[in-house]
Parts: structure tokens; sequence; C-alpha cells
């Protein structure tokens, strides 16, 4: 793996690999984090407008792409905005041509704003029709008052109706520049080569714009919170059990993280290719699972992914009878000192799915350039999950009881 910079301040790694593709990531410091008010939710809908129209282009993004039988790709969160084309090494240019045009070129046009709004307001809708998105929002929004992570990232229904086409494109023309940028090249591509094509591509581009690096923080916790939602009759019971979590701007704590993960949920996939992140019901094999095999629930489902800042950490129980009992069950596992034995099955799960996050260009490359963005290094999210596996049972058993101290128990029935 190489990184470089280019003089307009444009971040880029390239990694070869011996395949015949190559996947192109262009990542954005800007994201959910970055928004105020009027505008929650804008950076979902620059990036939806970012398929549109792009100055220099002669066709559609999905033409052009689709037209050389490629792939690609655009998301948002909190904390970045990224865009994938995977392509055929002889189309490797085509990607690196609209990740450039993309980038200065976006027209915004006025009609297709309209209709993306409209689209991104119908994903609303669906957020909203679905029980557990609506109790992790209820839940982040218990944990924090002002944060930016308090928002769920498809923002606020009254800002996505009212926001105007010229303020959002004014927001792109701010974040969307070299210097808040890191490009990823991965695939059969020679390093020297890929790093060639970054300057053909990138190097002219002026390096205006602000950067959207936040400084991390956070806001306590209210203290242990009990909230009661009544269910319709159609709806199965839940319980939502939620506990806040370092994020990876504090390395220590994010290794942590990861090895409470694989004890407690047995499983997580540190890098999604191209798949979309949604939560993950626990393996048989797991703690969360015994609330099964005990009768206290049907099906347990943990959700957690990594963030710049503290985030929540969630489980989820459906056919919830007992909900003191859930509850109970769940802080009793927590709290169980891991066996030598489960600590060994954890590490080799981390690294299993640590090399299955590392296997392909569209996985390998969404890890550098989150840990890029997070942390300044490309290698340093992967080495800190690495580094999870020589912590010990007191290193879990003391995160673990700080991780219990403030949680947010959401019971809907």
């Amino acid at each position: 793996m190489i990184r470089t910079s280019l003089d307009n301040g444009l971040t880029v790694i390239v990694h070869r690999m011996p395949v015949d593709v190559a996947a192109i990531y262009m990542f954005y410091n800007v994201g959910a984090k970055n928004e105020y008010a009027g505008i929650y939710g804008g950076s979902h809908l620059v990036e939806h407008m970012l398929f549109r129209k792009i100055e220099g282009l002669d066709k559609s993004i999905d033409e052009l792409v689709e037209g050389v039988g490629g792939y690609f790709n655009g998301f948002t969160n909190y904390d970045y905005t990224a865009y994938v084309e995977v392509l055929p090494l002889e189309s490797v240019e085509l990607g690196l041509e609209i990740e450039s045009k993309r980038m200065v070129g976006a027209l915004f046009d006025p009609g297709e704003f309209e209709l993306e709004r409209k689209i991104v307001l119908s994903e609303f809708d669906m957020n909203e029709n679905e029980v557990d998105f609506r109790l992790m929002y209820r839940a982040s929004m218990t944990a924090w008052d002002t944060h930016p992570y308090r928002y769920a990232v498809i923002g606020l229904r009254r800002d996505l109706n009212k926001v105007s086409r010229d303020e959002l494109y004014r927001y792109y023309r701010r974040y969307y520049n070299t210097r808040n940028a890191v490009l990823v090249i991965i695939g059969g591509l020679p390093e020297e080569k890929a790093i060639e094509l970054a300057r053909k591509y990138f190097g002219g581009l002026g390096e205006g714009g602000d950067a959207g690096s936040v400084e991390a923080w956070d806001e306590n916790m209210p203290g242990r919170v009990r909230i009661e939602i009544r269910a319709p009759p159609n709806e199965s019971p839940r319980l939502l059990y939620a506990i806040k979590v370092p994020g990876v701007h504090d390395i220590e704590g994010f290794r942590e993280v990861v090895l409470f993960d694989f004890v407690v949920s047995g499983d997580r996939a540190f890098a999604y290719g191209l798949t979309a992140r949604e939560p993950m019901a626990v393996p048989r094999s797991s703690r969360l699972y015994r609330l099964v095999e005990e009768g206290l629930g049907d099906v347990v489902y943990s959700y957690y992914e990594p963030t710049l800042m503290n985030n929540l950490y969630y489980v989820i129980v459906y056919g919830v009878k007992d909900p003191d009992k859930v509850v109970g069950k769940i802080e009793e596992l927590i709290m169980e000192r891991p066996s030598d034995e489960e600590l060994g099955f954890a590490r080799e799960r981390i690294m299993a799915r640590l090399s299955f996050s590392m296997d392909a260009p569209s996985k390998l490359g969404q890890l550098y350039g989150l840990s890029q963005l997070f942390t300044g290094d490309p290698n340093a999210v992967t080495k800190a999950i690495e580094d999870a596996t020589r912590l010990g049972s007191d290193e879990y058993m003391d995160f673990a009881s700080k991780s219990l101290s403030s949680p947010i128990i959401i019971t809907y029935r």
C-alpha cells in the first residue's frame, strides 16, 4: 500500500491486488456531523444529486459504469460521504473521470433537485415505518441534546421539505474539494500507474473549500433510562437495550469495543464491501443467543458501526414477554467474565472477519478510506482490530462495567 498527497491536498491511497478489476473510492470528510438547523439530512440529499447531471459527462453515471460492466454506489454516514465504482481494469480511467468531475461539476438542476427531494422523503417515510429505526432514533434523541449524532443521517422531515437547491449547492461547493477528500484505488492496477492516473485526473483541480473535520466531543448520558412505548396489536413486542461505546477517535477504546462485540454478539463484518449496513441476527454461538435459548425472546439482533465519536451499541430482542427478565439477563451476560476458551474463540473470529474484510478491493478500499478519515492513518483501524485480540478478561470486565453505567432501555409492547 502507498499513501501520497497531491499538491492540491488530495490524499491518494493505492494498493495492488492480484485481480482483474479495480475499486475506486472517493471519501469526503462531510456527513451528518457537519449539518445545522435547516439542512438536517442535506448531506444525503447532496449525495443523491451527485448521481444526476455532471458537467463534462456526456451520459449518466449509471449508463457510463454499467455500459462497461461495472458497479457503482454511494453512501452517507454521520462522518463521511463516499462514492465507489468497481470496474474492469481497462475502464479504470472512467471511474477517475467520473469522480474528478463529480467533485467540481455537479449541476444541481432545479427539476432534478425536486425529484431527488421526493425520493429522499420517500426513504424517510420508509424509515419511519420501521419499528427498529424509530426505537434507535428515540435512543439517540435520549442520549444527546445537541450532539451531531442526535438526529438520524436521513435528517428531519421539516428540513428536507424546506431546504433550497441553492443552500445545498453552497454546502456541496464548501465541502467537496481536494483537501477534504481521500481517493482510494485498489485492484489489479500497478501502484505507480494508479498514482500517475490520480495526478492526471485530479492534479489540476483547485484546493478551495473547507475541511469537514470536527473535534471529537460528547455529552454525558442521562443515567439509567427506561422508556415504555405502546405498540399496536399487530406489531411484535420488543426491547431495545443501548449503551454508549467509544468512537475510533479513542483508538484504545475502539479496541475494547471490538473484543466486547465479538464476546457478546459473536460476529461482525468490519467492512461491508458493496452491501448495506443492517442490524445483525446474532449467531447461536454468541452470548446474546442465550436469551432465545432460555425463552426470553424469539430473535436477538445487535447493531454497531464504527464512528468517529462515541456512539450507541444496540441490542434488540423480539418477542419479549417479561422485559425486566430480559434486561436482567442482558446485563448478566455482559458482566460475565469471559473464559480463556471464550476469549480464544472471539480472537479467532476477529481475525477471520478481518481477513474476510480485506479479501476484495471493495472491502479493503472501505477500510483504508475510513481509517484515513478517522485517524489520518489508513492502517490504524486494521491494526486496532488486530490489537483487540491481545486484550484479556480484565480489560473486558473493565469495559463492560463502564458501559453498563448508563443504559437506555426502551420497551415496545
